[in-house]
Formats: C-alpha cells, sequence, structure tokens
C-alpha cells in the first residue's frame, strides 16, 4: 500500500487516490447512517451491557450515555471527512481518524466475525459481497497501521528517564 498520509508544515495531510477518497467517503455516510438508526445488530458492539446481571442498570447508563457518545462519533466522522477534503490533520483530529477507522473496524469485523474460532476469510470467487467487505476492512487495517506510524513519527525523540 502506498503512503497514504504525509507530514507538512501545518499537520498531517491525506494522500488518497481519487476513488479510495471516494470510497472512503461513501462508506462514512454508510456508518453514519448505521449510527443515526441504530438497527442494525451489529451496532450493539457499541453499546454492549455495561451491566451483565442488571439489564435496567444497563439500560439507565445507556440512556444516560448514548446521547454523549453518539455525538462524539458523529463529530470524529466531520474531522474524518474534513481531512478527505483537505484539512490537515492537528492531533485531535488524528485521535477523530483513528477512533473513526478503528469503529469502522470493529463494525466490519462483527458482521464478518473476524476473531471467530470459525474466522474463514472468503476466497477469490467466492461470497463477492463478504470478499469485498473482507478486503475494506484490511484496506482499513492498512490505513489505520499507516495513520499511526505516520503520526508516531511526528513525535519528539523520548528520554531515558
Amino acid at each position: 500500500m502506498a503512503r497514504r498520509f504525509r507530514v507538512g508544515p501545518d499537520g498531517i495531510r491525506v494522500n488518497l487516490r481519487d476513488e479510495e477518497r471516494s470510497g472512503l467517503a461513501a462508506v462514512l455516510e454508510q456508518f453514519r447512517q448505521l449510527l443515526l438508526e441504530g438497527t442494525d445488530a451489529s451496532m450493539l458492539r457499541f453499546q454492549p451491557p455495561v451491566h451483565i446481571h442488571d439489564p435496567r442498570a444497563s439500560d439507565e447508563f445507556w440512556e444516560m450515555a448514548a446521547g454523549p457518545l453518539l455525538r462524539h462519533r458523529l463529530e470524529s466522522l466531520d474531522v474524518v471527512e474534513a481531512g478527505l477534503a483537505g484539512a490537515a490533520l492537528d492531533d485531535e483530529a488524528v485521535s477523530a481518524w483513528i477512533q473513526t477507522l478503528n469503529s469502522l473496524r470493529l463494525y466490519l469485523g462483527n458482521t464478518l466475525e473476524v476473531g471467530a474460532a470459525t474466522f474463514d476469510p472468503p476466497r477469490p470467487g467466492e461470497q463477492p459481497h463478504e470478499a469485498a467487505r473482507y478486503m475494506l476492512y484490511e484496506w482499513l487495517g492498512g490505513l489505520l497501521d499507516q495513520l499511526v506510524s505516520t503520526a508516531a513519527g511526528t513525535l519528539p525523540p523520548g528520554t531515558d528517564d
């Protein structure tokens, strides 16, 4: 995968090809709709029960926390879209990108059952829809890795203290 992020004088710049940029923008919009609708069973990963033995306490927690978390996720999506449109990424924007890319991977991983003992990625020619989602999952992982590596390269050297 070519370098998709570059360090510039004003921050990190997104360096995606046009088809990658438009594809990611479409995925972000689909994810925004999933967040707003909240009806996809795979979205439960983002609101797990916090009190296993007390469903009422879990419900009360999510009544309080769901709104602010949703707003944060939607704001992060806006930041990612601004980066796709050419805005430089400062530290907060890098954090929003990392959170959003990770959330996309969590959602896809849940729908693909990545990590389950029975997970077997589709082979070329088999299950084209699943294969495409798996390729997206892998591509997002590479993108996330490149962003973290690029951002880490901008950190000042550590000390031996």
